[in-house]
């Protein structure tokens, strides 16, 4: 029976961090909404002092609203790093990013509670930063 709830969270944590990514690349609010806890802390030091850029989940919910993020490859590597009975930590490397997150079970599902995240090409930061978007 363990290993059988083990299948099931190990597929529903996977589910959410694909959810991540992609409704970020595909500008999917919804699918966005599904997987983000609503007081979703996700930060990235900003520079050499330590300084965090915020991201709150409206502002994650508002990029992906702007629609499809153009010219970017959808392929993505999840590797799913501890699970214990409720939290799990996994990370997901996407062209632009790597992003660390921290997922809990709620209800019958898991979500995304912290992430931290770094830009993996500046040329894309470049591109990519704006208000509504990751900085």
């Amino acid at each position: 029976m363990v290993s059988v709830t083990r299948s099931i969270d190990l597929e529903a944590i996977r589910r959410a961090c694909t959810d991540y990514i992609e409704s970020w690349l595909d500008g999917d609010v919804e699918r966005a909404r599904r997987c983000l806890h609503p007081q979703l802390a996700k930060r990235r030091v900003k520079d050499a002092g330590g300084t965090l850029h915020e991201v709150p989940t409206e502002d994650m919910l508002a990029d992906a609203a702007s629609g499809p993020k153009q010219g970017l490859g959808r392929d993505h590597e999840i590797a799913i790093l501890d699970v214990a009975r409720d939290v799990a930590t996994a990370r997901v490397l996407s062209e632009p990013f790597v992003d660390y997150l921290h997922l809990a079970r709620v209800g019958d599902r898991w979500v995304i509670v912290n992430a931290i995240y770094e830009w993996r090409r500046e040329d894309l930061r470049e591109r990519l930063s704006r208000p509504s978007s990751r900085g």
